[in-house]
């Protein structure tokens, strides 16, 4: 061992910074001199905020304490695709539920095709809601109507058809 003595710690000593406006000093007592307020009086010290990384890890927190994190990485940009699909979809099943039940006074007697007019907008409609509910889109509301209106058309023509073609 040698006997040189201890070297002097080289950095300054700084005082420690003096407490916010209505906190107490950290060491939980007063300091000389300062009014003590009700306010100020506390049965516990006032303690500094934990570091970062202090304490369990996230994955053991409760649920509504974590931090989620989004699925998509920041740097990736996914966008959502149009409401073309549901918008049509809704259009078309629309005019497929309303077309066969529209009055055609000269064309019926000649050309029966009043029955089947329900298919041409119905079958569309219905693939156009299903690729309108698939993937990332806007529209999904129109989409699901569209579909619904698309199969009732599709029941309103079959039952149409049985009614003109397998009933006379």
């Amino acid at each position: 061992m040698t006997d040189r003595p201890a070297e002097p710690d080289p950095r300054p000593a700084v005082p420690p910074p003096a407490p916010g406006y209505g906190q107490q000093p950290i060491s939980g007592y007063p300091q000389s001199g300062a009014a003590q307020h009700q306010w100020q009086t506390s049965a516990y010290p006032q303690q500094p905020p934990p570091p970062a990384g202090h304490g369990y890890p996230q994955h053991l927190w409760p649920e509504h304490a974590q931090q989620h994190v989004a699925a998509v990485p920041p740097g990736v940009d996914r966008r959502m695709g149009s409401a073309v699909l549901g918008v049509l979809a809704l259009l078309l099943g629309l005019a497929g539920l309303v077309a066969p039940l529209l009055p055609f006074s000269n064309l019926v007697d000649r050309f029966p095709i009043r029955q089947y007019l329900a298919f041409p907008f119905a079958l569309p409609a219905l693939a156009l809601a299903i690729a309108g509910l698939a993937g990332n889109r806007r529209g999904k509301p129109a989409a699901a109507i569209g579909l619904i209106l698309a199969l009732l058309a599709l029941g309103v023509g079959a039952i149409m058809v049985y009614n003109y073609d397998f009933r006379s």
